[in-house]
This record gives C-alpha cells, structure tokens and sequence, in this order.
C-alpha cells in the first residue's frame, strides 16, 4: 500500500512538474517578442516585406510582424497593441489628433498608388488612350477606401471636376450625362466583380491591382486615369505632384530611442532596395509573410514605397493633403503632437 501511494505521489509530482514546464515553456513564447509592427495587406506591407521576411531586430529589440486584414488595421493603433503600424495617413492621423492615441507619424510608407481603371478602344496607331474626363461622364464607379485615403482622393478630384467641367458626383443613380454615380466597395476583389457583372463602368483601386487586372485576361480592362496627376491638376498653385497615402505611425515612447530609430529607417530603406531589384521575386517573399496580394514586376515602382524620414517641407506636404481632404479638423494647429523628425540620424 505504501509502496502503491508512493507511485502515485512520484506519478503526481511528475505530472506537476510537466505542467510547470509547459506553463513556463508557453509564457517564455508569449515574451518572444519585445514589439509588434503590423501592416494592412497590400501595398503597405510591401514597406516591412524583408524586415518580416527575416525576423529582423531592431534596436536591439526583437520584433513581431503580422500582416493584417485592411478593416483591422486601425484597432492596432486604437488598441496600442502594435508598437509600429502601417495605416492609411488620414486615419491615424485623426486617431493622434482627435482621440490622443500617443503615438507619432514619422514617415510616409507609401505615396500615391490610385488609378481609375476601366476599358477604351484602341487608336489608329494601335495605343490606348488614357481615360478622361468625358469617358466617365454619365458611367457608374466602383470605389475602394470610400472613407481612407482612395475615397478622400476621388471625391477631392471629383469636387474640383464639378467646379471646373459641371460633372457632378452621386451616389444613387442612375447618373445623367452631367453626373458620375460613384458606389463604395470593399476592396479591389469586389470592384472586379462588379465590373465584370456590368454594374459599373469602372473601378477606382491602388497598385497592385490596377496594373494586375490589366493584365488579367479575364477581363477587358485596358485604360486608366492616374489619379495622382488629377489631385495635382485640383491642386493647382499647390505645386504638389502626389499625396501620402499610407503612414508610419510609432509609439512616442520608441521616438526617443535613437538606436531603434537609426535601424529601422536603415532597414526600410534596405528592403526598398531590395524591393526594385528583386521586383519578380516579391510575390513569392509576400507570400511567406502571410500577405494574399500579387505584386507584378510593372506594377512594383507604380507601388510607391517610400519610407523616408520626414523634414519640414514633408510635413508642410501632409498638413496640406489632410487640409484638402479632411478639414474638419485642426491639423495646422496640431503638427507638433501628430509628427516626429529627424529621427533617422
């Protein structure tokens, strides 16, 4: 009987003594990390690919990547659960400004990318125009980011054409020869599909997707309208020939950290290297950070990476786009709590 009551107790101990292992085991995971940088699939991840790719540290300091689903991007700020985000700039823009997030935009990860895609007839010579103003007069549009930075773009172009060409944008049809009928979609996925059921005539979406559904043989879409020169065209004296269109955001407290900062810019600057000359190899390195999108070799400097530290005459850039296309709020009055410069030194 003792000897019985022995086993069990040695059988109990073990047993207790795997569980604490386990338990230990798991929590030593759980710390594996000391910080997380998200991005939203698509282009934007396209500004962390390598970094994530290699399980690169920063710093000093191991780090976390994770491509995330578009519509989740902006809980990882509002949350504070990454320490590096990747989101449209208007969004967490206002998330600093507006909710008091503690966090910093400290670079532009990816300049203009939008293009209004749909189908024309070849000239005498064989080329294909581009799409104009009087190609959409009167036609219906698919419309990616309605509320992001692709619908504050488009409808910023489509109050200048009513000011300057009397074509008016609505968003119940059907539209007249004087109107545009615009529908907000999902994604790029979503706008292909209603184009291709006939229900609108184009579809506005980013790279890749633009230049990949010109080559997808499924469809007819040839032509487009570069929607970076358009905003330009709106701004007039402005002088700008793009808008940023997807922000480097990150927690003021990693601002102070020189090291970490010097090695992040030197990595992102590194992977945008590697990038343009590895530009048939990206999809394949995408693909094992998680990442869905296809990146064609054409469509890679259409992508517009660019991940440099901000200067003044940046800021005065993006103050201005946030004035344009979202004045509601105070941005002017504002820049010393939104940016962080200099940090790349």
């Amino acid at each position: 009987m003792k000897k019985m009551l022995k086993a069990i107790s040695i059988v109990a101990v073990i047993a207790l003594l795997v569980g604490v292992l386990a338990f230990s085991l798991v929590a030593c995971d759980g710390k594996k990390t000391d910080l997380r940088f998200a991005a939203p699939d698509g282009t934007p991840a396209l500004a962390m690919l390598r970094l994530a790719s290699q399980g690169q540290s920063l710093g000093g300091k191991s780090v976390e990547y994770d491509v995330v689903s578009p519509n989740n991007i902006a809980q990882e700020m509002t949350s504070g659960k990454a320490d590096i985000v990747i989101m449209p700039v208007n969004a967490g823009a206002t998330q600093i400004v507006k909710n008091g997030v503690d966090y910093k935009l400290i670079s532009i990860a990816v300049e203009g990318s939008l293009y209004l895609v749909g189908h024309k007839e070849a000239d005498a010579q064989g080329n294909i125009p581009d799409i104009t103003i009087d190609d959409i007069r009167g036609k219906r549009i698919a419309c990616i980011g309605w509320q992001g930075v692709p619908g504050l773009v488009f409808r910023y172009v489509m109050n200048w054409y009513k000011e300057q060409y009397n074509i008016e944008m609505i968003t119940t049809g059907p539209p007249t020869n004087d109107q545009v009928f615009v529908e907000d979609v999902a994604d790029g996925s979503e706008a292909v599909q209603r184009y291709n059921g006939h229900q609108v005539d184009f579809i506005v979406v980013g790279e890749p997707a633009a230049t990949a559904q010109k080559a997808n043989a499924a469809n007819d879409l040839n032509a487009e309208m570069n929607m970076q020169t358009e905003y330009a065209k709106a701004c007039g004296e402005q002088g700008v020939d793009d808008y940023p269109q997807a922000g480097l955001f990150v927690k003021t407290s990693l601002t102070q950290d020189k090291q970490f900062m010097h090695d992040l810019f030197a990595a992102l600057d590194a992977n945008e290297d590697w990038i343009e000359a590895n530009a048939d190899k990206v999809t394949a390195e995408a693909e094992k950070i998680g990442s869905t999108s296809k990146f064609p070799a054409p469509a890679i400097l259409r992508c517009a990476l660019d991940c440099s530290d901000l200067d003044q005459e940046d800021v005065d850039e993006i103050i201005a786009f946030l004035n344009n296309v979202a004045p509601a709020l105070k941005w002017t009055e504002n820049k010393d709590k939104l940016f962080a410069l200099g940090l790349a030194e």
